[in-house]
């Protein structure tokens, strides 16, 4: 058995002919076989055949690609394309997905992907997502999203290379599917590097070596052009640094038709300072550096979770630091701030005037006066339930009147002087009230058996 050629091959199937096991044998030699590892690599396959069509009027359609429960090693290209026939199609776009994962969302290598080409009106219309494990499915599968309600034919080429096996041959189409897009619903086109311009080694996102020219009018400082400008409505100057590494931002003046109403210096995106002469607002989009006073009508700071920092820059040898009001003759009214390095207080007049409040860093509180509340809840372990076990040892009540006698309070209850002298935890105390009612309780009970059991 042997090669032949398709002539001498056709001479063996002639009217008539019967072909010989040999030169079966031949036929089969003669033509390649997709299972054959020499001629069709398993590291590198692809598939071409995969057409669908979105249905008409239907906005935000989608078809998965269904790769399988199986192993998904190196990187991916899907490519989606359309025709020239349907105008919302044309174009088409290119992503290639980098992923390692084993059967059953054994993942270890999660997919990074980018798009590498994207061109014509198809990239307003198709969305490519990476490689997902479907957990109702049981298998791997990327989602191709069609965000336009015209229908319209597309083709999916798939190419995959691997260190194992290729998969992508194997590929099918699910059913189309209603499945909204979220967040970005179009592919752009980037870069993951940075690009250089007469440099081969750019050290920024866009690094052009060189002088940069706006315009032959524009002024160059130090290889970077000094663009101003003028429009009906906006005028002003954008500057970046001289060695063209950075945006530095400008300043300009721009408004609403033939009339300007606002003031910046910044970028216009991103405004440091902004004025507007007509409500005389002024906005700071920064920090505000003062060596001074600053004096205002009025101050307000409104925003979602809004936070004042009193930060010290420079140490004068004290801790005192915190917010002073004053009164209309400039007399000091209240201070609410730190009185020393563990201690926060509320005081009338300074900070070491009348001491209203005084928080110290361990915890502990000190109030100059009553305290008034609807309600107070003291979080206090252990509880006094233990006086129910069965091992608890209840005093006799000869024991408890030897001990009121001799020491005029209750036991672990302090004496009048202990609570003049130290003052009381309020919720230790409950605590210990609550264990002497429970005590009383005990002693009822055992007083009520006692007198049940004797004869009327």
């Amino acid at each position: 058995m042997a090669k032949k050629s398709i002539p001498e091959l056709k001479e063996y199937f002639k009217a008539a002919k019967r072909p010989t096991e040999s030169e079966f044998g031949d036929l089969i030699d003669s033509f390649t076989h997709w299972d054959d590892p020499n001629v069709f690599s398993t590291h590198y396959k692809e598939k071409n055949n995969l057409k669908f069509t979105f249905p008409e009027q239907q906005a935000d359609q989608a078809i998965d690609i269904l790769l399988g429960n199986v192993i998904i090693h190196g990187w991916l290209e899907v490519e989606v394309a359309g025709f020239y026939n349907f105008q919302n199609s044309v174009g088409t776009i290119k992503k290639q997905i980098i992923i390692g994962s084993f059967n059953d969302n054994n993942i270890w290598r999660p997919p990074v992907s980018r798009i590498i080409e994207a061109a014509g009106e198809i990239v307003d219309n198709i969305y490519i997502g990476d490689v997902v494990w479907d957990n109702a499915l049981k298998q791997y599968k990327i989602t191709i999203y069609h965000t336009n309600s015209r229908g319209n034919d597309y083709v999916v080429r798939l190419v995959h290379h691997s260190t194992t096996n290729a998969v992508v041959d194997k590929a099918v189409l699910s059913d189309i599917y209603t499945n909204l897009l979220t967040g970005q619903r179009k592919h752009y086109v980037h870069y993951n590097e940075n690009v250089g311009i007469k440099t081969k080694s750019p050290a920024a996102p866009l690094d052009i070596q060189g002088r940069i020219l706006f315009d032959t009018d524009s002024p160059v400082v130090g290889g970077v052009g000094i663009r101003g400008y003028e429009t009906m409505w906006a005028r002003g100057y954008n500057f970046v640094s001289s060695d063209g590494t950075q945006n530095i931002g400008g300043f300009a003046a721009v408004g609403v038709q033939n009339k300007i109403n606002h003031y910046y210096i910044g970028k216009y995106e991103n405004q440091i300072v902004s004025f507007n002469p007509e409500n005389r607002q002024s906005s700071f989009n920064g920090n505000i550096d003062v060596y001074g006073e600053a004096k205002s009508r009025s101050q307000r700071i409104f925003d979602y979770s809004p936070t004042i920092y009193l930060d010290r820059s420079e140490n004068y040898g004290g801790y005192i630091q915190g917010i002073q009001t004053r009164l209309s003759d400039g007399t000091n009214n209240w201070f609410f701030g730190n009185a020393g390095p563990d201690t926060f207080v509320i005081s009338t007049g300074a900070y070491n005037g009348g001491q209203q409040l005084v928080i110290n860093r361990n915890g502990n509180a000190a109030f100059q006066g009553k305290v008034e509340a609807k309600n107070f809840v003291v979080s206090a372990t252990p509880t006094a339930d233990h006086v129910f076990a069965a091992d608890y040892n209840l005093r006799g009540i000869n024991e408890l009147e030897k001990f009121i006698t001799e020491k005029n309070h209750l036991p672990e209850i302090p004496s009048a002087k202990e609570m003049t002298d130290n003052g009381l935890s309020i919720g230790d105390f409950q605590i210990k009230l609550l264990q002497k009612i429970e005590e009383l309780t005990l002693y009822i009970i055992a007083l009520k058996k006692e007198i049940d059991l004797k004869p009327n």
